[in-house]
């Protein structure tokens, strides 16, 4: 049993985090910074931050110092304050810059191959920023599995005439009376509905709803819907999307030959925004790279970052009671989604 002030401090942990976001993991492996050297890690424990997410302050080493063609041309002895000032040196250690901007060739044509490594820059920023912007809002930023044909599958209702008999499609988007459903049913409702209509058990009925009809799983499609209502600056990704980011990143890392620095500054933040992307997945994701630079910056990551959100996950179980059957059976299900992921990650 917790005492009153580890409560107190708990709370105010979880209430904090819900504000700031989650983002990458500080595991034994995520807190190297990314060159490779080792630097301070946190303490682990079955502390309320871990059950409520994963800190971002790995976010921040990889962002707040993104390279650069250009030098500071900032006034030295302001900039000398600023370092000295232990206020404004805890306020720029605390903050976390949630987008990345590569850099950009000058004084070139639009229409030459410059222009389309330009455009392959500006999708792989805008998908970054929108990924973020999800994450920090509290949303699951990226769905690997769900792509945009489900999505048209389900904003799309097809005409009642267009089917010729009763199928498991026509039940999940009208009733038997041929009433038109104010959404369609998700694979759970639809399974339940096959099963008192026909007299399939729940695992034939679950069955033949997953291989004869659009239906989505619950959570899917509730993501789906709130995806749809969220404004397009922080609109999370479907896999279709997802893709389209990994290679927008993949375009702006093969830098045509032009300026030395502006090719060294964007291959090092394409190799970040890999190892970024990787840290808002919170389930095992196959690296989505071809190049082998990215695809083990992204595996790394990845994997410490699985790590992380697995530990935290069995530190929070250990100390929690467990009443009734289906408290039971929840922790259970719960450690062995952990260890799966655990055992994913160490692969």
């Amino acid at each position: 049993m917790f005492d009153l002030s580890s409560r107190r401090a708990a709370t105010d942990v979880v209430a904090r985090l819900q504000f700031e976001g989650t983002g990458v993991c500080e595991s034994d492996f995520s807190t190297r910074s990314f060159d490779g050297d080792n630097v301070n890690s946190l303490t682990d424990g079955p502390q309320a931050a871990h059950m409520a997410g994963i800190s971002d302050r790995e976010v921040g080493k990889l962002l707040n110092d993104l390279p650069s063609a250009h030098g500071s041309a900032q006034d030295g002895r302001a900039w000398k304050r600023r370092l000295h000032d232990p206020a404004k040196r805890a306020r720029r250690a605390a903050r976390v810059v949630r987008h990345i901007r590569f850099v950009y060739f000058a004084h070139v044509d639009d229409d030459s191959l410059f222009g389309d490594y330009h455009h392959e820059l500006v999708s792989a920023e805008v998908l970054m920023d929108r990924v973020l912007a999800a994450r920090a809002s509290g949303m699951k930023a990226v769905h690997p599995h769900l792509n945009s044909e489900a999505e048209e599958r389900l904003f799309n209702r097809p005409p009642r005439g267009s089917f010729p008999q009763v199928t498991p499609e026509y039940i999940r988007w009208y009733g038997r009376d041929g009433a038109r459903r104010n959404e369609p049913m998700v694979r759970e409702e639809l399974a339940i509905e096959l099963m008192s209509e026909y007299g399939y058990s729940y695992a034939d009925a679950l069955d033949i709803a997953t291989n004869n009809s659009g239906a989505l799983a619950r959570m899917d499609q509730a993501w789906l819907l709130t995806r749809a209502k969220t404004p397009i600056y922080c609109r999370p990704l479907h896999a279709t999307e997802f893709h389209q980011l990994a290679c927008a990143i993949e375009g702006a890392y093969l830098v045509p030959l032009g300026d030395a620095q502006v090719t060294r500054a964007n291959t090092e933040i394409a190799r970040r925004a890999a190892a970024v992307l990787s840290t808002v997945l919170d389930e095992f994701v196959e690296a989505p790279f071809r190049i082998p630079v990215l695809a083990e910056a992204f595996a790394e990551f990845h994997s410490a970052h699985l790590l992380r959100i697995a530990h935290a996950r069995l530190a929070g179980l250990q100390p929690m009671p467990v009443t009734g059957v289906l408290g039971w059976f929840s922790a259970k299900r719960a450690r062995i989604y952990a260890e799966v992921q655990a055992r994913l990650a160490a692969r």
